[in-house]
């Protein structure tokens, strides 16, 4: 299954599940983390996900620990 695939899986199963569910946060992190890091990281991330059990969830960069309180990169969990 392609990065693609799963990404929209993901989705589907969010707009599925609708607000609250665990489902719909999950699609928001990948949606964010598309906003940041683009398609080729996160479908990347999300195919490595997939073959290690693992989540892509978001964090922070060394040079951004203490200049914003938002997640600015997307990384394996």
């Amino acid at each position: 299954m392609t990065g693609k695939d799963i990404f929209d899986r993901c989705q589907l199963a969010a707009l599925k599940h609708g607000l609250g569910s665990q489902e719909f946060h999950y699609g928001n992190i990948l949606y964010r983390a598309l906003q940041l890091e683009g398609e080729e990281k996160v479908f990347w991330l999300l195919e490595q996900a997939e073959n290690t059990g693992k989540r892509v969830g978001l964090g922070y960069s060394i040079n951004s620990i203490h200049a914003t309180s938002e997640p600015d990169i997307a990384i394996l969990v």
